[in-house]
């Protein structure tokens, strides 16, 4: 059971409080404290946790701080960094508001950072969803299905391989830079579609790389039905040795590949069926999140899907 401090008693914590307590009583968390400047001045405790001033934070042994608020979440992490308390163990409250939330399952991912390979942007969203640090390359990245399936069967040759220009940026013409991997039939593109030119792609390929966990990859990818090598693709895909899943469009018996049906009504009779595309399902998540347990995806759990 993790011992945890929580910072912080305003409307975040309010919105938390009974997620936590579920937590307690799964056993997965014990509050020991709450750090409250304002409550602190005329209570001992609250909801049974006792109240403390931020200046105790130095003798109060815990495995956790959680910070309850939105609006000075970044002042307070600065402080909480200048008592001495390390990075890894300081939590976004707001992740306990989170579909389907579950302590042991969102640690897993603190304690052993997970590297998310995605052939377009949901690996940035799922990072940023869920305030883990980005510790994969494959961020803003959009790629030709056919590289990122190369990259996705043997990242660990491309992990070590010098990035190349293939294509400087252009804004005036709105082209992105181009970079390149690899050698004769197994040389593959990026796009780097969120960067100006190549020399701040490569800086930013080569600083993320650093971050990647070789014990603990996984692969995502998106693959609309409506093109015309998707059997090929989805065979290939089936071929990747890493934890994966495959959002399809479509329907298929391939293990690992999802088909959600709330994305067929959203096409069919949805509001936004003139302009919701297929990859804007899966980033959005609000939409995905009713269709995925996202916590017990990453973990290599089989029961994640929550619509069939």
């Amino acid at each position: 059971m993790d011992q945890c401090v929580i910072w912080g008693s305003g409307i975040i914590y309010e919105s938390i409080l009974n997620q936590v307590m579920f937590e307690i009583k799964k056993n997965n968390i014990e509050v020991i404290a709450i750090i409250s400047n304002f409550d602190y001045t005329f209570s001992s405790s609250k909801d049974g946790f006792p109240v403390l001033h931020k200046e105790e934070l130095y003798n109060l042994p815990f495995d956790y701080l959680i910070i309850a608020s939105i609006d000075s979440y970044d002042e307070i992490k600065e402080e909480a960094i200048l008592f001495g308390i390390k990075q890894n163990v300081i939590i976004n409250g707001n992740i306990f508001n989170m579909p389907c939330f579950d302590w042991k399952r969102y640690i897993s991912l603190v304690k052993e950072p997970i590297t998310i390979l995605s052939n377009d942007c949901w690996g940035g969203y799922i990072y940023h969803e869920l305030y883990l640090p980005f510790s994969s390359p494959c961020i803003n990245i959009l790629w030709e299905r056919e590289s990122y399936i190369k990259f996705a069967q043997n990242p660990e040759y491309y992990f070590e391989q010098s990035l190349e220009i293939e294509q400087e940026g252009n804004i005036r013409y709105n082209q992105c830079p181009i970079g390149k991997i690899g050698y004769g039939n197994k040389k593959i593109k990026m796009n780097f579609v969120h960067t100006t030119n190549f020399q701040e792609a490569e800086i930013l390929w080569n600083r993320r790389k650093k971050r990647i966990n070789k014990n603990r990859i996984f692969v995502e990818f998106a693959l609309p039905a409506n093109i015309d090598n998707c059997n090929y693709l989805l065979k290939e895909f089936d071929k990747i040795q890493f934890p994966k899943i495959c959002f399809y469009s479509g329907e298929t018996d391939i293990k690992d590949v999802v088909y959600l049906p709330r994305f067929e009504w959203y096409v069919n009779y949805g509001k936004r069926a003139d302009t919701l595309m297929f990859n804007d399902y899966i980033r959005n998540i609000k939409y995905l999140f009713k269709d995925i347990d996202i916590l017990k995806l990453l973990n290599g759990e089989e029961d994640y899907v929550r619509t069939i």
